[in-house]
């Protein structure tokens, strides 16, 4: 699972999608359409992250985050009000704000036929599951205990040294995503060194990307529309 739409699909035992149906009261179809509109827009969100490394912070506390976690694979989790309120805040550090979710909503609304509302009221569900995803993703490949370093880190607020020799939170992410995707391991490249940074934001870029949706989103112009919202989105 090294893309966000493979984590939508392997969630909760691959039936994520009729879960979601069922919680918000809609059809497969419907649920499946509302999560691959929002795909991109949690892609681009989380590069734009990677391409500001001091913001990095929160998206690797929520990876770690067991809520997020229980969330990717079991329902109930993902149904709980713990789960709303950090996917949530989640969706806010994401998307830099509350005003901008909700343009999202609309456009994703434009291209599924769904409430903007109904789309607003999934967002977090979808970001909690995601993000689960993300941390499951790594502890399967034996990463889970570094993401708990890099979490710590974030919490005793090391990840400042990230231009150090070697070490703070970009030394970490060299470490733990160069051994994830096969690059460069941040134990033979110094933190510091521009070609340690690369590989480092290389790993990150590959596993936030969107993986292959329907000809109905990739064509709708949807990806343009959140890319001139989120461009004006510095935070």
């Amino acid at each position: 699972m090294f893309n966000l739409g493979e984590i939508i699909q392997n969630a909760q035992n691959g039936n994520a999608i009729g879960n979601l149906a069922q919680q918000f009261g809609i059809s497969e179809d419907q649920a499946q359409s509302a999560v691959q509109a929002l795909i991109p827009a949690i892609s681009t969100g989380l590069l734009q992250k990677v391409a500001q490394p001091g913001a990095l912070g929160s998206i690797i506390s929520a990876i770690t985050d067991p809520t997020h976690q229980a969330a990717f694979s079991n329902p109930d989790a993902a149904q709980s009000d713990d789960a709303a309120q950090k996917g949530s805040n989640t969706v806010s550090d994401v998307f830099g704000s509350d005003h901008i979710a909700h343009q999202i909503a609309q456009q994703a609304s434009n291209v599924t036929g769904l409430r903007p509302d109904l789309i607003m009221q999934m967002l977090p569900v979808v970001v909690s599951i995601i993000m689960g995803g993300l941390g499951k993703s790594a502890q399967n490949q034996g990463f889970g205990g570094m993401l708990g370093q890099l979490a710590n880190s974030v919490e005793q607020g090391n990840a400042g040294n990230q231009q150090g020799g070697g070490g703070g939170l970009m030394g970490m992410l060299s470490g733990l995503l160069g051994g994830l995707f096969g690059g460069t391991s941040g134990a033979n490249t110094p933190a510091g060194n521009s070609s340690g940074m690369q590989s480092t934001l290389d790993s990150l870029t590959k596993m936030f990307q969107p993986g292959s949706l329907p000809a109905e989103v990739s064509q709708s112009g949807l990806s343009e529309e959140v890319g001139k919202i989120l461009g004006g989105n510095k935070s």
